[in-house]
């Protein structure tokens, strides 16, 4: 009999053993410190969602077993240098603009297309259903990284400029724009007219300002925030590009947190998927009408905007061109939102 109990106590001992050596992360680590960093000012809704949301949430919803680091403002990077840091682990949770991550690859090229949404409310209902979900699958097969959430910036992109008004694309002739690192950006600026140059979003103003650049391509709610009006103050709405940001994680550090934190980061990342269209139009509706009086903001006529959309399919087929887009997944985005001319546009070029 003593025997056997002294058995039970060994196999019991044992078992403790085996079963701590295959605890699940929840238990294996209870506790986390992360850093969520992003280069966006605190006047705008992308930094809001940082120090308002997602750095409270983490500990919120962790009941406190989650602690964090929140940056923003540039402080501790700033847009590709953002996702650089987290590729490399010294940021948990990063955010750089659909134009600046596509330094890193191809993923996220085909958002900054010209008119590749005719509208916000067809990027909110296609982004947070197929195509959200295909892109978040190409992001960690081709990037190594975890999207947590694909949020709008603002709007669609409008032609700024120091120097005069632009009417058509021709205007553009001779004028220095600022451009993101991606070969959309550089080719629908030279498929305008315009010289494209590629610089740093960090220190924009203050190219404007020396002349080192004349204009950008960006939203109108980014000229009221960053005050680009005291030294770009003429604007063109052409519209087109849609912009936005990518919030993520580095794919291996998301998969080595415990499955406790992977949930939270996940229920993160769906309320803002949730919230963040609305977020955006809201507020920028309110900074736009900061402009009044500061900008000179020209709105081309029906036979001008035909000028710019021209524009479009030339630089589809060159970004196709260069395997930075999938066909199947436009044509399929171009279907659901009823835009037919605008395949057989595409299809007329060879761009789809």
């Amino acid at each position: 009999m003593a025997r056997l109990t002294g058995r039970r106590t060994v196999l019991k001992a044992a078992a403790a053993m085996i079963v701590g050596a295959n605890l699940p992360k929840a238990f294996a680590q209870d506790k986390l410190h992360l850093t969520a960093a992003t280069g966006i000012a605190p006047t705008v809704p992308t930094s809001w969602w940082f120090s308002d949301f997602i750095g409270p949430k983490l500990k919120e919803y962790s009941n406190g077993r989650i602690s964090t680091n929140v940056s923003i403002n540039g402080t501790l990077c700033s847009e590709h240098a953002c996702v650089q840091q987290a590729l490399t682990g010294q940021v948990d949770i990063g955010s750089a603009s659909g134009g600046n991550i596509g330094a890193f690859g191809h993923t996220f090229d085909i958002l900054n297309l010209p008119y590749v949404f005719k509208d916000s409310a067809s990027a909110e209902k296609l982004l947070h259903g197929w195509l959200g979900k295909e892109l978040k699958k190409r992001a960690a097969k081709e990037m190594g990284l975890h999207v947590i959430s694909i949020i709008p910036s603002y709007g669609f992109r409008n032609v700024d400029n120091s120097k005069r008004v632009i009417r058509v694309p021709s205007d553009m002739k001779g004028i220095k724009f600022r451009v993101t690192k991606t070969l959309v950006s550089l080719t629908l600026i030279k498929t305008w007219g315009g010289i494209p140059v590629p610089y740093d979003w960090a220190t924009l103003y203050e190219g404007l300002q020396t002349g080192v650049v004349n204009g950008m391509y960006i939203p109108d709610a980014y000229v009221a925030a960053k005050k680009f009006y005291e030294v770009c103050p003429y604007i063109t709405e052409t519209g087109g590009a849609w912009n936005c940001h990518i919030i993520f994680m580095a794919l291996k550090r998301y998969q080595n947190l415990p499955d406790w934190a992977r949930q939270v980061v996940d229920r993160i990342g769906n309320e803002i998927d949730e919230k963040s269209f609305k977020v955006d139009a809201e507020w920028s509706e309110r900074a736009t009408k900061g402009l009044k009086g500061k900008t000179k903001i020209y709105q081309p006529t029906e036979d001008e905007l035909k000028l710019w959309y021209s524009g479009a399919p030339p630089v589809w087929k060159v970004v196709k061109a260069a395997g930075a887009y999938d066909p199947a997944i436009a044509r399929r985005s171009f279907e659901d939102q009823g835009q037919h001319q605008l395949i057989k546009q595409m299809e007329a070029v060879g761009a789809l």
